[in-house]
């Protein structure tokens, strides 16, 4: 045998071509089923796109043909593999999107799932209510939008009205809540160490045959279950130290961010749509105001709750008036739970209890190296050692950890002590 060191193969970079081909790609498998699924539940957005240019409206009779001629150009550009791989690719985008694409970032992106996870477990336990009152709410603003008739106009307005003072309320309670769902699962967290344990002891016991001396079959289980004992270590640590990594980054601020983010422009949607349903009740509520489409009123929403004056539609009647005031308060509650969050304990107590879920898998973590240590009479770097020389591809799971494989050969394990 050769003694020349194994030459790997250099991986090949994207070129720019292929990369640029692969964001047309991307580009065109989005466009075409958000296409879809707003043509199939939402409106006809090929009709719109048709009335407001001419130019196109002549030509839409013939889509077929023209569809045809997009096709065979991109198939003679791109060869018959390339272009059936690509046409294929697009019509199962759905799938490529659910079963790859989304787990392949939340996995990459496993903290931010643990920093969202108070509002992900709120949302589990309340998700019949929230849904439906949600889907009520959004037909009520397409309603605001279709009907003009002022007794239908003003139920629709105080659904909606009153949906987001729901949302108030909620945003409130969390504020105010004593704990977070952390400190409800601390308790859990730092006492599994002794389940794994119980667990190694019981494989332990039924791995024996009998008493006096074990065989090799027992020596191989033996090292199964220290390797099972290992990676509850390994993992907890891991978890651990990823944790207080995010809390040292302050990116835990990014849960209250959002939350405030999406009242904000809550807030802004659902007083347009009051503004444009109280116009189609009265028409002199606003000045230049004249066939105005929703995106004015919603508009003027952003400019009010901001205090600028870039909107050209003016509130002169009392009821205008006071839904814009109405708007400012609301407003300023949005500034105070803001404020209340960033600058007093909430978000201490959040960021506390994020810190005290990583204590917990740190104290699991140590648990199970100090029952190595007392009751195998094994050092950790044993325990790795031993395990690699049973599995060698156990290698590869701890560079998935992040820890660097140990060489077997730099190790002295211990033998058992004999007394004998």
């Amino acid at each position: 045998m050769s003694d020349k060191p194994h030459k790997e193969r250099p991986q090949k970079k994207k070129t720019i071509r292929q990369s640029v081909a692969f964001y047309i790609r991307e580009v065109v498998a989005w466009t075409f089923w958000i296409f879809l699924f707003i043509k199939g539940f939402v409106y006809d957005l090929d009709l719109i796109v048709v009335h407001r240019f001419a130019i196109i409206e002549r030509f839409y009779p013939y889509k077929l043909f023209f569809l045809l001629g997009i096709l065979s150009i991109t198939w003679l550009a791109l060869g018959t593999k390339r272009f059936l791989k690509t046409i294929g690719y697009v019509l199962v985008f759905p799938l490529v999107l659910l079963l790859w694409k989304i787990p392949k970032t939340l996995f990459a992106n496993w903290t931010l799932l643990v920093i969202f996870f108070p509002a992900i477990e709120s949302t589990l336990f309340t998700l019949k209510w929230r849904f439906s009152l949600a889907s009520l709410a959004v037909l009520a603003a397409v309603g605001v939008v279709l009907v003009d008739d002022r007794v239908i106009l003003i139920p629709l307005m105080m659904f909606l009205g009153g949906y987001l003072i729901v949302h108030y309320v909620l945003r409130l309670r969390v504020v105010f809540k004593p704990s977070t769902v952390f400190a409800n699962i601390v308790n859990a967290v730092t006492e599994m160490w002794r389940n794994t344990v119980k667990q190694y002891k019981r494989k332990d016991f039924e791995a024996h045959t009998g008493a006096g001396p074990q065989g090799e079959a027992y020596e191989k289980k033996r090292i199964e279950n220290i390797k099972e004992l290992y990676l509850n270590n390994l993992m907890w640590e891991f978890l651990a130290k990823k944790l207080n990594e995010t809390v040292a980054t302050r990116r835990t601020d990014l849960y209250f961010i959002v939350a405030v983010l999406y009242s904000f422009v809550l807030t802004v949607i659902l007083f347009g749509f009051q503004y444009c349903g109280l116009h189609k009740i009265d028409p002199d509520s606003f000045d230049k105001a004249q066939n105005a489409p929703v995106w004015s009123f919603i508009l003027f929403s952003f400019n009010t709750i901001m205090h600028t004056n870039f909107s050209r539609l003016i509130p002169v009647s009392d009821a205008a008036l006071a839904l814009a005031n109405f708007e400012l308060v609301a407003g300023g509650v949005t500034l105070v739970f803001f404020v209340y969050i960033v600058m007093t304990s909430s978000r201490e107590r959040y960021r506390q209890d994020f810190r005290s879920l990583a204590a917990g898998l740190a104290k699991s973590s140590n648990e199970i190296e100090r029952f190595l240590e007392k009751s195998l009479k094994m050092r950790r770097i044993d325990a790795e050692a031993k395990i690699l020389q049973h599995d060698p591809k156990f290698e590869e799971t701890l560079r998935s950890f992040g820890r660097a494989p140990i060489r077997i050969d730099d190790i002295e394990v211990f033998p058992p002590h004999d007394d004998t």
